[in-house]
């Protein structure tokens, strides 16, 4: 019993950082908030990942400073990483994200050992990753904590696998070549994490679109009626899409404030790509449903549109105006109907 005590204290903890320690895409974040800040680099950002994913992630992390205190951690995961410390064993963070992103969060969690990242011309990810750690460590050598199916090939030379908010059938890919030690989770209900995101609740402000024809009683004709509907439709579309570009732009802010840092983005319970898709789907659809209801509308629409990203960027830290344009809102759904 001692000796496989011993053995265990030799092995190893190995942690993964984007999706596993922190509930958010960190290399994601730190372009969002980039592009947020300086849209103009959006074409040289294109450049540089041309040059390679590594000589991408350097180039942003030195623009872009990761405010570590306030990501979104799993706390099954930091629990992990501070039992394994209280046993005696190395714990050492091994992350695809760039070296000095990783170098923040390690010196701020004081947790770990030592920090293995992407830095140079190597991207560590996948195979290089696999090939660094047992390098470093000997095969079997360590347990590793990953959350996405290219950490498969790390588990497969790890002793042990630990699966964090794992991937839908992930699950059943480590059984076949890794042993499974344990699962840990912590994941809100993706469609109840979708509704609030797309803020389902305010979608009660656009029925004034059905005030006219209620006013003028015509809502008994169901012709104007699906209009009414389409319309009704294409304004909550367009309003939630508008709601998932600010969340993802203010992931910073958000975090700062006691209410919205639950917001789905925020907290890490929807992963950012999903919302990178899902604001120009959204979009789209409700410009298309627009135009479908009538051309005037559509026009309506777009400069629904652009009022609310004026206000979300702009306007909404200047109080007379603040209102005004909350105002205006209310006033151009009264005029798409």
């Amino acid at each position: 019993m001692g000796e496989l005590a011993a053995h265990d204290r030799a092995t190893v903890l190995v942690v993964d950082l984007d999706g596993t320690l922190a509930k958010t895409d960190v290399l994601v974040e730190s372009v969002l908030r980039l592009l947020g800040r300086k849209p103009w680099l959006a074409l040289p950002m294109l450049g540089w990942l041309l040059r390679g994913r590594a000589e991408f992630k350097r180039r942003v992390a030195e623009r872009v400073e990761v405010d570590a205190a306030r990501l979104p951690y799993h706390a099954d995961v930091l629990r992990l990483a501070e039992e394994a410390r209280a046993q005696g064993r190395r714990v050492v963070l091994a992350t695809a994200a760039a070296e000095r992103h990783a170098q923040a969060v390690a010196s701020h969690l004081g947790l770990f050992d030592e920090v293995i990242a992407t830095s140079g011309s190597v991207n560590l990810s996948g195979d290089r990753k696999a090939g660094e750690l047992v390098r470093r460590f000997g095969e079997r050598g360590f347990d590793y904590a990953g959350n996405a199916y290219a950490d498969l090939r790390i588990w497969r030379v790890a002793r042990q696998a630990i699966l964090v908010n794992p991937a839908p059938g992930l699950k059943a890919g480590i059984r076949r070549g890794a042993t499974l030690d344990q699962v840990l989770e912590d994941r809100r209900s993706f469609l109840a994490s979708v509704v609030r995101q797309l803020r389902v609740h305010q979608w009660a402000k656009n029925l004034l679109v059905f005030l006219p024809a209620v006013a003028a009683h015509v809502i008994g004709d169901w012709q104007v009626l699906a209009r009414c509907g389409l319309a009704f439709l294409a304004l909550s579309a367009v309003a939630s899409a508008v709601y998932v570009m600010n969340d993802l732009l203010d992931l910073q802010h958000d975090r700062q404030h006691p209410r919205k840092r639950l917001r789905p983005f925020a907290a890490g319970d929807l992963p950012l790509q999903m919302g990178i898709a899902l604001a120009p789907a959204l979009l789209v659809a409700g410009l298309a449903l627009g135009f479908a209801v009538s051309p005037l509308f559509a026009l309506v629409l777009i400069a629904y549109l652009l009022t609310t990203i004026a206000y979300s960027l702009f306007l909404k830290g200047v109080a007379i105006l603040d209102v005004m344009v909350l105002a205006s809102l209310y006033t151009i759904r009264m005029l798409g109907g």
